[in-house]
């Protein structure tokens, strides 16, 4: 089960789940079936009612890829579906948290062992939520993942029904059809980019694994490498000159001086997983097809 199985992370997961062999539950708060897959079945789930949990009917994992509203930070709907999960027969959860827990800015080498200090609303709830997560599912004897996500790129099979876009659709869709690239940060700002190919490939590992009873573990899921949103805008504005030909200018706030870097160490998950390439250069082609392809559909 992915809930939040339409989403930014989930949709392209449930079909990743799919094409593995897996049946799957994608939930989400509006009923739509835009999967056309057979092997996924999606169900109407509202975390702020969780008495609808009984509707999804009997699941072994559960994967959370909950929207967080802005400002939220109450974790009683973690408290409430999970215990809900028992009566699905759920032995297993994996929760996607984020890199945000450790506040902003991040500096320094940033390891499971660091101190969670969100300066922010949204790593606020996500720590709160993860430590709901873990009470419950140590009370119930649940083994419990938390993913503390870097930034997410690839392709989104439901790009083109989405009114908010991933950060690196609406680079490429500036750099393909402006042409150019509008920056709402410094170009300096350090980020840590994750390909959806190399999360699916840890998720796999993830799944297939043993359940331990009351096992709570944290992993980073990262690249393995800082870059810059400018270096990366770079890295779309010359994929795009290799489309339509025409160089693509970007346009960027003032930037600082003595901007902060970190390093998101996830060589505990890579421990687990094994190695798998973080292959950007993909994710962006990919990406490429999804805004093109919507364009096409107008």
């Amino acid at each position: 089960m992915v809930v939040g199985g339409t989403g930014h992370v989930g949709a392209a997961l449930t079909l990743h789940l799919a094409d593995q062999g897996h049946l799957v539950t994608a939930t989400s708060r509006r009923e739509t079936n835009l999967f056309g897959d057979p092997a996924v079945r999606t169900v109407k789930l509202d975390l702020a009612r969780p008495e609808l949990i009984d509707l999804i009917g009997p699941q072994d994992t559960a994967i959370l890829c909950p929207w967080l509203a802005e400002g939220e930070v109450s974790a009683d709907w973690a408290t409430d579906l999970t215990a809900g999960f028992e009566g699905l027969g759920v032995r297993s959860i994996i929760y996607f948290s984020s890199m945000w827990v450790y506040g902003e800015p991040l500096t320094g080498t940033l390891s499971e062992e660091t101190i969670p200090q969100p300066t922010n609303t949204y790593g606020a709830a996500h720590l709160a939520n993860e430590w709901a997560l873990a009470k419950i599912g140590t009370c119930l004897g649940l083994d419990l993942t938390l993913l503390r996500m870097s930034n997410l790129i690839g392709a989104d099979p439901l790009h083109r029904h989405r009114a908010k876009v991933s950060f690196t659709h609406e680079m490429a869709n500036m750099a393909l059809h402006d042409p150019r690239i509008v920056l709402r940060s410094p170009p300096s700002t350090p980020r840590d980019l994750l390909a959806r190919g190399r999360l699916h490939h840890d998720i796999d590992a993830l799944i297939g694994r043993p359940d331990v009873p009351g096992r709570v573990e944290i992993f980073n899921a990262g690249g393995g490498q800082t870059t810059t949103v400018g270096a990366f805008a770079r890295r779309i504005a010359e994929a795009a000159d290799g489309y339509h030909g025409r160089t693509v200018p970007i346009e960027h706030p003032e930037d600082p001086s003595d901007q902060p870097t970190f390093a998101l160490n996830s060589q505990k998950l890579r421990s687990i997983a094994g190695p798998h390439p973080n292959d950007l250069d993909r994710e962006i082609s990919m990406v490429f097809e999804d805004v093109l392809s919507a364009g096409r559909q107008h």
